[in-house]
């Protein structure tokens, strides 16, 4: 968590450099949890969550680019107010401020991750639907193949 610390406290400080502001600093949060994020910001608990999972498989790279993602979207806020996630906003700040790619998804490693899935079929082949997904057709939601657009069953 020290090394995840001080690469959000350098991200700070290059924003306030930038914009010629100071920034308040948000809570973090090293997390276990099992999930495909790799990190998230949370604009109105001003808190940055981050995977120890994604951390310990490439802790290089997760400090160069995952913690970069994750503070511009804070400062993105702090200084323009409510804009898309990923806009022309944030782009400039991952680009101009900290020097990284405006890339918007990882490509950590699932595999050991073993996160549930549901199996769904349609007329051409079976489907694995995440939970979140799986739990939103309990809702409702309706889901279709990619490939003969049929609609999704469970099996």
């Amino acid at each position: 968590m020290q090394q995840i610390t001080h690469q959000v406290e350098q991200c700070f400080r290059l924003a306030e450099s930038y914009f010629k502001q100071s920034f308040q600093r948000p809570e973090l949060v090293l997390s276990s949890r099992k999930s495909k994020v790799a990190g998230s910001a949370n604009l109105s608990q001003w808190r940055l969550r981050f995977n120890a999972h994604f951390y310990q498989q490439q802790p290089q790279h997760f400090l160069a680019q995952t913690v970069p993602h994750e503070v511009a979207h804070l400062v993105c806020h702090a200084v323009y107010g409510r804009v898309k996630p990923h806009g022309v906003e944030w782009q400039q700040i991952m680009q101009q401020v900290f020097n990284c790619p405006a890339a918007t998804t990882h490509n950590y490693s699932l595999e050991q991750l073993q996160l549930s899935s549901y199996e769904y079929r349609c007329t051409c082949q079976v489907h694995q639907l995440s939970v979140r997904r799986h739990n939103k057709v309990l809702k409702g939601a309706a889901y279709k193949c990619r490939n003969c657009q049929q609609p999704l069953f469970q099996c």
